[in-house]
């Protein structure tokens, strides 16, 4: 039996349902794409915020001289300025927190994410980064909290001696 030639009806239809399909598809991935953009514009502006915030508590005095002592000597600092160190670290690990969100989602780059997070495995051998995460490791994500532990676990880096 002979095969029946398509009709030009058949052939407008097959090709309009396919170009509705390939039209559903690329709306589907344009949603996609977008709902991860809308997510991590918004992880980055509460981490950023909250991280502000934090900073510009911690900010009062001489920052700087207050975060270095905290770091090597914690249990030298008086009660307030303990507070304020606190706060002041806070704002920075949860800016370390949202680059690691970023970088797990791929929204960060793989590479900016590793030299971004670099910084924070200076610090972790710290004495005042473990008085820190000791009062507040339960605020962060449990992805957080074990690439935290997994930093204290390698050799301090280069970076340090900055604190010793």
């Amino acid at each position: 039996m002979p095969l029946a030639r398509p009709s030009a009806k058949s052939i407008v239809e097959a090709v309009a349902t396919l170009s509705v399909l390939g039209s559903l598809l690329l709306v589907i991935l344009e949603l996609a794409a977008n709902e991860r953009a809308v997510r991590s514009a918004t992880a980055s502006d509460v981490a950023l915020s909250l991280g502000q915030y934090y900073a510009n508590v911690g900010l009062y005095g001489q920052a700087g001289k207050l975060f270095r002592r905290g770091m090597r000597e914690p249990a030298e600092l008086t009660e307030e300025e303990l507070a304020d160190f606190i706060f002041l670290l806070h704002g920075g690990v949860l800016l370390y927190q949202n680059a690691f969100v970023l970088g797990q989602e791929g929204t960060l780059d793989q590479s900016l994410r590793t030299v971004t997070l670099e910084t924070l495995s200076s610090i972790v051998s710290t004495p005042g980064f473990k008085v820190y995460w000791s009062q507040r490791h339960s605020v962060f994500t449990q992805e957080f909290q074990d690439y935290v532990l997994e930093l204290e676990s390698h050799a301090p880096s280069a970076l340090h001696r900055l604190y010793e």
